[in-house]
């Protein structure tokens, strides 16, 4: 498994304390996905590393299910912080906001 995928993320804009984590199987994936039809996923800047990027969801077959930043269509970062999330382990960086939630 890799330990860089990202697994949580915060609800509804990126300074927000609402963690989610993303099902790690494809079929609790989809219903994580129309379960949150109407809600936008973030890498919350009080993530430690987190940049403030939007995050959409991977679904996986061939390695666990996972957050993903969104592509900038013009290749530049909508971050004013960069991400290091990324070089994170899987869930510890988001235990502070699922024990304040």
């Amino acid at each position: 498994m890799d330990p860089r995928l990202i697994q949580t993320a915060v609800l509804g804009d990126p300074e927000s304390d609402e963690p989610v984590f993303c099902p790690e199987d494809p079929e609790e994936l989809k219903a994580f996905r129309l379960e949150h039809a109407g809600n936008t996923w973030w890498c919350g800047i009080n993530l430690p590393g987190g940049c403030g990027r939007r995050l959409t969801t991977k679904l996986c077959t061939d390695k666990i299910c996972h957050f993903a930043h969104v592509p900038d269509p013009h290749g530049h970062s909508d971050s004013r912080l960069p991400c290091i999330r990324t070089v994170r382990g899987k869930k510890e960086d988001a235990d502070h906001l699922f024990i304040k939630a």
